[in-house]
């Protein structure tokens, strides 16, 4: 298994300045990755934020005519 950094929810809201309920959402569309480590306890994955950012910037390239990076 790789590793990868997990984070709290409200640390990932703030990185995307986004609320809370958001990045809850994003993860139940599979945006995010998530790792449940009780009832009431959810870590993101530092390696789906870093993927979420780099597609997200990438289609705002191409949506520009930008070539990609």
């Amino acid at each position: 298994m790789i590793q990868s950094e997990l984070w709290r929810v409200y640390r990932v809201a703030k990185l995307l300045d986004v609320s809370k309920k958001r990045i809850y959402q994003m993860v139940q569309e599979g945006k995010l990755d998530a790792v449940r480590l009780g009832p009431r306890s959810m870590r993101i994955t530092r390696m789906s934020i870093d993927q979420f950012i780099e597609t997200g910037s990438r289609l705002n390239r191409e949506q520009m005519g930008l070539p990609a990076a």
